[in-house]
């Protein structure tokens, strides 16, 4: 290796030693012409595993390209900063931890950037390994909290006008860039390569997707969970909040040099909030038309990032609240809201009313429905059994609402005592349970749930005497069967 390498790769890691070993010797054994050289950069962000030992026995075997740096201050945008001060070549590119390059992945770099002068930044697929069979509601719509990017075959330009966001996993940079716009911000310790590319492309710079610049990414197992992705989007959201992301989008998707102020409530801007209720009434009709889960979740998914945005902005709003200004921004006049204001002290006074009277009172109550619960110490519900197939043959209750998915306990308790309670509507009890039979059977064959296999569903009329530490959940005082569907 010589002092002046061609492209300098940069990894900025903590605490995963395993991982960055696989992603070294990807980088190691790269096929590259003589006439082109590079250097491996490894920043150790503080680390408190091998990883330090690790790295200096890979030079000490004959890694000569490999170079070891530290950065004390936690946070990657520290270490991707302190790897772009030390690098010596004109090209940076950058990697994590837990991905691996393809074997022309640097040869695949200087190339394209010798065949564009004009491109300062590229950007690549990153492809998944997964851990185990990815849920069925996993397709492409939901691969950004995987840091998972595959835009295709065919290469294209992310400008202003069509800003495509690459991710740091697999980009390579000019080092004039960096000279022009400044490194990674510290203000972001997630998304940095977003802001990042904000700042890009608003200073007129191209980048370029090369379909050929693969690099590989672990899924891990803890990342295929719904509730995962839904914190994910409300984070990125957040982030997305700091960055006045949505306010600095125009017409078709082009990025606007600076956010635009429209139309605002309490400081939040109103078609963001309009986008909210739209995506949620696109929630609830998806969910009543029975749409792949896919689309609901991903509805639900927006709906997420749009609440952490919009939370994000009333935080910050609130940290820099101006009474006066705020004042003069409402939509409605002070006496109309002081209106407002006494209505909701009413409600909510007569709220905290009946909570401390431990009553339900209606137009206070929000569940008046439940106002004579304490008159009738009894509960009468339908309640579905599942008899399993396997010997012993025993019976469990149908009570997880993954293992009635889409339904939850409630929805389908009302649905089959209307049903049963109906003669006209009693022949079509068979059917919906032989619907929940085969919705669990399917949703346990997709592994979406862990429970047994069943052979048939048992409905039974059940009464409890009320306890009020629900002890007797599990020992009904009667019980009687109602239908019984086998698969």
């Amino acid at each position: 290796m010589t002092d002046s390498p061609d492209v300098s790769v940069v990894i900025s890691t903590f605490n995963r030693s395993p991982s960055l070993l696989f992603t070294l010797d990807s980088l190691r054994h790269q096929f590259v012409q003589d006439d082109l050289d590079y250097e491996v950069l490894v920043v150790d962000n503080n680390s408190t595993d091998e990883t330090r030992v690790l790295v200096e026995e890979l030079i000490a075997g004959g890694f000569s390209r490999l170079r070891y740096l530290f950065e004390a201050r936690p946070g990657v945008s520290f270490g991707r900063n302190a790897g772009i001060a030390a690098a010596r070549a004109p090209i940076v590119a950058f990697t994590d931890d837990d991905n691996d390059v393809g074997r022309m992945w640097i040869a695949t770099i200087k190339a394209s950037f010798d065949a564009h002068p004009d491109v300062d930044v590229l950007g690549g697929p990153i492809l998944p390994r997964w851990p185990s069979a990815p849920p069925a509601w996993l397709d492409r719509r939901h691969w950004s909290p995987l840091a998972i990017v595959d835009y295709g075959t065919q290469p294209f330009r992310s400008t202003a006008s069509r800003p495509v966001c690459f991710l740091t996993a697999n980009m390579a940079v000019r080092r004039r860039v960096f000279d022009r716009i400044g490194g990674f911000s510290p203000d972001f310790p997630r998304g940095q390569d977003h802001e990042f590319l904000l700042r890009f492309w608003c200073s007129g710079g191209h980048a370029l997707y090369v379909p050929s610049l693969v690099a590989s990414a672990s899924v891990q197992p803890e990342r295929l969970t719904r509730r995962y992705h839904r914190r994910w989007h409300r984070r990125h959201g957040a982030i997305a909040a700091a960055m006045r992301l949505q306010e600095r989008i125009g017409h078709g998707g082009a990025l606007l040099e600076k956010p635009v102020r429209g139309r605002e409530f309490f400081g939040l801007p109103g078609y963001v909030c309009g986008e909210l209720v739209g995506e949620v009434r696109a929630l609830f009709k998806s969910w009543l038309a029975h749409d792949d889960i896919g689309q609901t979740l991903h509805h639900s998914h927006r709906v997420s990032y749009l609440a952490g945005y919009l939370r994000e902005r009333v935080r910050k709003q609130i940290r820099r609240w101006r009474w006066r200004e705020a004042a003069a921004n409402l939509p409605l006049s002070p006496h109309r809201y002081v209106m407002v204001l006494m209505l909701m002290a009413v409600i909510l006074g007569g709220s905290v009313f009946d909570i401390v009277e431990d009553r339900e009172d209606w137009p206070l109550s929000q569940y008046p429905m439940f106002s004579t619960v304490d008159a009738a110490p009894v509960l009468r519900s339908i309640r579905l059994m599942g008899v399993t197939r396997e010997a012993p043959v025993r019976e469990i209750a149908l009570l997880d609402d993954d293992l009635i998915a889409p339904l939850d306990q409630c929805r389908l308790s009302t649905g089959l005592a209307r049903t049963f309670g109906n003669p006209s509507r009693r022949a079509l009890a068979p059917a919906m349970m032989r619907d929940v039979l085969e919705r669990y059977e399917i949703r346990r064959m997709n592994r979406e749930h862990d429970g047994p296999p069943l052979k048939a569903v048992r409905a039974y009329d059940m009464t409890w005497t009320l306890d009020p530490e629900a002890r007797n959940v599990d020992r009904p005082d009667e019980k009687r069967l109602l239908a019984e569907v086998e698969r």
